[in-house]
């Protein structure tokens, strides 16, 4: 009897990987020949664009850090430091990124662990944003208009597992001596001697 159930068993694995299998092979629509006689006729209207058509624009690429650093309450949250440079009107525009981490974190495996949860990127005060020029020992508070509006778009609040959100605020810019400065974001350590572009 244990011999009929070893084959019923062994006969039952191989029904259901051959259903596997068959799952996984090509459709007979999707032979090469079929996929062929389709694409001009789905390609055929692009070919005449309007006179009037305006181009699309191209994506815009991932821009590139120039320094990262490890949020100091949650070790998933990463800022990313993109660009510091002068922008018209004597002002020094400063862009980074927070990232969650977390998301890139999880077992890819049958059994996966818990959900990583946000990192919340909350706590801090206005004044913990600015920056210092180490050449005239000086420290420089986020720009305002005319309204005392601040010169910013920087968030707040929970960062979800694998979400990035682009920051950037404007201060006074440094002597134009100045080429390197100390980035001071709430909560995540100083980035020490950035250079000015």
């Amino acid at each position: 009897m244990a011999h009929r159930s070893l084959v019923a068993r062994g006969s039952l694995l191989a029904i259901v990987g051959l259903a596997g299998f068959a799952s996984c092979s090509p459709s007979p629509n999707s032979t090469p020949a079929a996929q062929s006689s389709a694409a001009p006729a789905a390609t055929a209207p692009a070919a005449a664009p309007a006179a009037s058509a305006v181009p699309a624009a191209a994506p815009m690429a991932a821009a590139t850090a120039i320094a990262s650093a490890q949020y100091s309450d949650d070790p998933s949250l990463r800022a990313d430091l993109l660009e510091v440079k002068r922008v018209s009107g004597g002002a020094l525009l400063i862009r980074w990124r927070l990232v969650d981490t977390a998301g890139s974190q999880q077992s890819a495996g049958l059994v996966a662990g818990a959900a990583p949860k946000p990192a919340t990127y909350t706590g801090w005060s206005w004044a913990d944003l600015y920056y210092t020029d180490p050449a005239e020992n000086k420290k420089y508070g986020i720009l305002t208009d005319t309204e005392g509006n601040r010169l910013l778009d920087v968030f707040s609040g929970d960062v979800q597992p694998g979400q990035e959100r682009d920051n950037w605020s404007k201060f006074p810019a440094p002597p134009a001596s100045s080429t390197k400065v100390t980035i001071y974001i709430p909560k995540f350590p100083p980035f020490e001697d950035t250079p000015i572009s």
